[in-house]
């Protein structure tokens, strides 16, 4: 009897432990860094083909004494992406509605399966156009009280594959800072 009172308390005392309180206020700057994460909403997602334009560099072959066009091909698919901005999370692009190219060796990056995702964005080097960092998003719910949040999972290396298990909410300060330590860390190197 005495076991069986103690297992109850155990299980009631592990088993009703309060959810973890979530923020979503969590934002960011840092103007030297070339990266925006916010949270948007999906307006319109459309193909395109990057090796339609004709460019090439003209080029002079000095062995065969030719002029020769160099050209790279992109071996992705485009995608012309609007997206509402919801809530900034790192950097302020000062706008509602946010164009920018995403590419994908897949077809169709996976963010654009889900309405309400972290995305990932930078500007080019000129300046006028944001490009999506390629595959890289956090999905996102909102709870009862429309806090967002997300998920976060443990990273395991074997010799032959990458596994992702212990899956855990998490907020978007969490997803945010997860991204900026495994995958963005070059960005953030010295600043």
């Amino acid at each position: 009897m005495r076991h069986y009172i103690f297992t109850l308390f155990l299980i009631s005392l592990f088993g009703c432990a309060t959810p973890k309180k979530l923020n979503d206020n969590f934002c960011s700057e840092n103007k030297e860094v070339n990266l925006f994460a916010f949270v948007g909403r999906k307006i319109s997602v459309v193909e395109f083909d990057p090796n339609a334009e004709e460019t090439g560099e003209k080029v002079y072959d000095t062995i065969s004494g030719d002029t020769i066009i160099k050209k790279s091909y992109i071996m992705d698919v485009g995608f012309r992406c609007k997206y509402e901005i919801i809530k900034n999370v790192f950097n302020d692009p000062k706008i509602d509605t946010i164009d920018f190219v995403a590419y994908d060796h897949y077809g169709s990056p996976g963010f654009v399966e889900y309405d309400t995702v972290l995305l990932y964005i930078s500007k080019s080097l000129e300046g006028n156009i944001y490009f999506h960092q390629k595959y890289q998003f956090d999905y996102l719910e909102r709870n009862s009280d429309g806090v967002f949040y997300g998920y976060i999972y443990d990273r395991v290396e074997t010799r032959k594959r990458i596994i992702f298990k212990n899956k855990r909410i998490a907020s978007l300060e969490d997803l945010f800072s997860k991204k900026k330590e495994e995958v963005f860390k070059s960005f953030f190197k010295n600043k």
